[in-house]
C-alpha cells in the first residue's frame, strides 16, 4: 500500500543536533531491564513528560501502584531511569529519563539474540497499537492534519549495502525534521502537534513476495 502524500511548499526545517547523541546505548544486560511492555511504557511517558512520581505514572498508564513501583526500580536498577533528588522528598519519589534516546547496536542480534528479538517484538506491539489509535482517529484530524499524515508500504528489491544505505538516508532526513517535543513547542513552532514518524526496512519474509526460482541457464 502507498497512500498519496501531498507534497508541500514548505520549506526544510534548519538542521538540529543529533537527535540521539545522549542516548543510553542498549548491552545485553540492559535488554533485559527493558524487554517488558510496561516499562518501554513508563520509560517512554518519563522521556516526554517527566520527571514524574510512580503515583502520576501509574494514573497515566492506567495500571496500579504496585506493579509500577516494581517496573519502576527495575528500570532503575538497569540504568533506564533516575531518581530526581531536588524534587523528592521523604514519602515521594520523583522519577526522570536522563537519556533522551535509546541505541540498539546490532551486535546484539549476535550477542543476545532472543532478548533483541522480545525487546523488538515488545516495541512493534508498541508502535502497533499507536498507528491503530491514529487509523482510528485519522477521518476526524483538521482538514490540514488530514492532507499532512500518510501511510505507505512498498517492495523493492535491494541489495544489502543498498538497504543500508537507504536506511541511513531515510535517518538523515528523520533527523533534519527532528524537533524534540516539549513544554517550549508550542512557543516554538506555532501550531504544531507532536508527530510520530514510524520507519521499518527488513527483507520480506513473506514467500509470496519473492521471486520464482528460475531454470539454470536462462536468460533475463
Amino acid at each position: 500500500m502507498d497512500e498519496s502524500i501531498p507534497r508541500s511548499s514548505v520549506p526544510s526545517p534548519e538542521p538540529s543536533p543529533e537527535p540521539f547523541s545522549d542516548a543510553l546505548v542498549l548491552d545485553a544486560r540492559s535488554l533485559r531491564g527493558i524487554a517488558h511492555p510496561l516499562r518501554w511504557r513508563i520509560l517512554t511517558l518519563l522521556q516526554r513528560r517527566g520527571p514524574l512520581t510512580g503515583k502520576s505514572v501509574s494514573e497515566a498508564l492506567g495500571r496500579t501502584s504496585a506493579s509500577v513501583s516494581y517496573h519502576l526500580r527495575q528500570l532503575h536498577a538497569y540504568g533506564f531511569i533516575a531518581e530526581d533528588p531536588e524534587l523528592g522528598t521523604s514519602r515521594e519519589r520523583w522519577w526522570r529519563a536522563p537519556h533522551a534516546g535509546i541505541r540498539f547496536p546490532e551486535h546484539l542480534d549476535t550477542d543476545a539474540p532472543e532478548l533483541a528479538t522480545a525487546t523488538r517484538a515488545t516495541m512493534a506491539v508498541m508502535w502497533g497499537e499507536r498507528l491503530t489509535a491514529a487509523v482510528e482517529a485519522w477521518s476526524a484530524q483538521p482538514e490540514e492534519w488530514r492532507d499532512a499524515q500518510g501511510m505507505a508500504d512498498r517492495l523493492t528489491q535491494l541489495t544489502a549495502e543498498e538497504s543500508a544505505a537507504l536506511r541511513e538516508e531515510l535517518r538523515q532526513v528523520l533527523d533534519r525534521y527532528h524537533r524534540a517535543p516539549g513544554p517550549e513547542a508550542d512557543t516554538e513552532a506555532p501550531g504544531s502537534r507532536v508527530v510520530q514518524v514510524q520507519l521499518a526496512l527488513f527483507p520480506s519474509p513473506h514467500p509470496a513476495d519473492q521471486r520464482p526460482s528460475e531454470p539454470d541457464g536462462q536468460e533475463r
